[in-house]
């Protein structure tokens, strides 16, 4: 089969991008191995001081920044639905006026473990946009490499002294080459064909392109939205925002609510306020349980199996360009 890999050139900081989680998530969960994803880093903000036109200077013109770029985050969440803060962000100030760290930091995950990679680039993400913690900091980033399960210790070597900060500039170069100007933007690519897309995308585009490019063959699973998958899906990715269910299940926003709030008085799923919506993960409660009962399903299903003989382990599109990645 053609195997289709999305590749999306991002800046872990970018408000689209970060708008853009819910598709990349249910690309990944309705087309699990048959697409894959990838990151390409393009450094947003090489320094904000000379990103915006402000009359303050120094500090000023740092803190002036930051209230700005906040400002044009919330906008963005009321368009995108992805929680932003609503405390006061100290993303830039003069010692990291600057993206890059980020972007380099990536780099140095992915040479470690390029699943655990991913992990930690949503990390960064969550921890930007709904935390407001300043992730350009090493002090920052080493925790969040902790908690995406990354070795810490090789984490900061490779970010300081290996070469992370070249692979970061030879993707600023692909970027370049394949003319990207702004992020989010979007290599499709088959073995025959690319298409390139510019912008924030939702996720009927991409099942019209990867349907175009595998000539049909890959299709999305189809995922019911039960509140067995729902919590099912919540698991998967440990961080769920409503919106993530929203787009992965086909729902609208009242559907997806009446679920949630299902889940949760099951005590099943919890939530907790962040910045302007609400993080779910799977209650401690189930949790317990699921971990208290698993010896007796496991015993089920080997029963089933035995018994069954089964030892299985369970509108347009834009004209293709040729590019590089």
């Amino acid at each position: 089969m053609n195997k289709i890999t999305v590749y999306q050139f991002t800046d872990p900081v970018c408000i689209w991008c970060w708008g853009n989680e819910p598709v990349m998530r249910a690309i990944d969960y309705l087309y699990g191995d048959k697409v894959d994803t990838e990151y390409i880093m393009g450094g947003l903000v090489e320094d904000i001081t000379t990103l915006f036109e402000d009359r303050d200077s120094g500090e000023d013109a740092i803190a002036s920044a930051n209230e700005r770029m906040h400002r044009n985050w919330i906008a963005a969440s009321a368009r995108h639905g992805m929680p932003v803060t609503a405390d006061r962000i100290t993303l830039f100030s003069r010692e990291q006026p600057s993206s890059f760290p980020q972007n380099i930091a990536y780099e140095a995950a992915k040479r470690q473990n390029p699943v655990a990679a991913k992990r930690f680039l949503r990390r960064i993400r969550e921890a930007t946009f709904a935390e407001a913690r300043p992730t350009a900091r090493i002090d920052v980033l080493i925790e969040l490499a902790g908690e995406a399960g990354l070795d810490v210790a090789e984490f900061v070597d490779e970010y300081t002294h290996g070469n992370a900060q070249a692979d970061f500039m030879q993707d600023r170069t692909k970027c370049r080459r394949n003319g990207i100007t702004g992020f989010p933007s979007y290599l499709i690519k088959s073995e025959q064909t690319s298409i390139i897309l510019g912008g924030y995308q939702n996720l009927a585009t991409f099942h019209t392109i990867i349907r175009r490019l595998s000539d049909g063959k890959i299709k999305p699973r189809k995922a019911g939205p039960s509140q067995a998958n729902v919590a099912d899906f919540i698991k998967r990715y440990s961080t769920v925002y409503p919106v993530e269910i929203e787009t992965a299940f086909g729902l609208d926003r009242d559907q997806t609510d009446a679920i949630i709030d299902e889940l949760i008085a099951s005590k099943s799923v919890a939530a907790e306020p962040i910045g302007d919506g609400r993080r779910l993960t799977i209650a401690k409660t189930a949790r317990k349980d699921r971990s208290q009962n698993a010896p007796a399903a496991k015993r089920r299903s080997a029963k089933g199996n035995a018994e069954s003989g089964n030892d299985k382990s369970t509108d347009k599109t834009p004209n293709p360009v040729t590019t590089e990645a």
